[in-house]
């Protein structure tokens, strides 16, 4: 068992059990050794090397087991902070990219786990700055709403002129009656 795990220790040590209780395989390391723990794994291992596994993973849902405790309550606990650590995972990576994007900075792609978390949660990873569906039926909607103001526009240009040329039409035709009438007036004052 000790070449297996360099950092389990024999059962007449004091030691901390460490658990897994996730679906996910843990790959970790300590004084650089690799260790694995599988979903659903169970390992004793001496108090220095479990206390950095669960700082490293703990947030991940790897647990410890006392002598006494409720195993149910504590896998029910570590399996809700997987979850949430996935999910803050999927999120963290949408809101990077969301501000990279607004920055015009490049587009980082998702990791493999990311994606996995995304798969498995249901969650929707950001595109690499594709239109989406919905921006592209609002442009759509905003560009045929365009069109057809220019259009009432243009008729009302045109409306604008034809009435602007009946006024100016108007205008050179009372213009000489009000030049005769200004000279009658001209004439009546030069009488009196």
């Amino acid at each position: 068992m000790a070449e297996l795990q360099p950092f389990s220790i024999e059962t007449t040590t004091v030691g901390l059990m460490i658990y897994n209780p996730t679906a996910e395989t843990f790959d970790m390391q300590y004084a650089g050794v690799s260790l694995t723990m599988e979903p659903g794994a169970k390992c004793l291992y001496e108090i220095a090397c479990a206390k950095h596994l669960l700082n490293a993973f703990g947030q991940r849902g790897l647990t410890s087991l006392t002598y006494g405790c409720d195993e149910e309550k504590v896998k029910k606990e570590a399996i809700q902070r997987n979850h949430d650590f996935k999910k803050k995972q999927v999120v963290e990576y949408n809101q990077r990219n969301e501000m990279r994007k607004q920055t015009g900075m490049g587009y980082l792609p998702p990791t493999p786990h990311v994606k996995k978390y995304a798969i498995e949660l249901g969650l929707e990873l950001l595109e690499p700055y594709a239109v989406r569906d919905e921006e592209r039926a609002g442009i759509t909607a905003t560009k045929q709403e365009n069109l057809e103001l220019k259009a009432e526009m243009a008729e009302l240009r045109e409306m604008m002129k034809t009435l602007m040329s009946g006024k100016q039409t108007q205008k050179t035709q009372k213009e000489p009656e009000d030049k005769d009438t200004s000279d009658v007036k001209k004439n009546s004052t030069i009488k009196c």
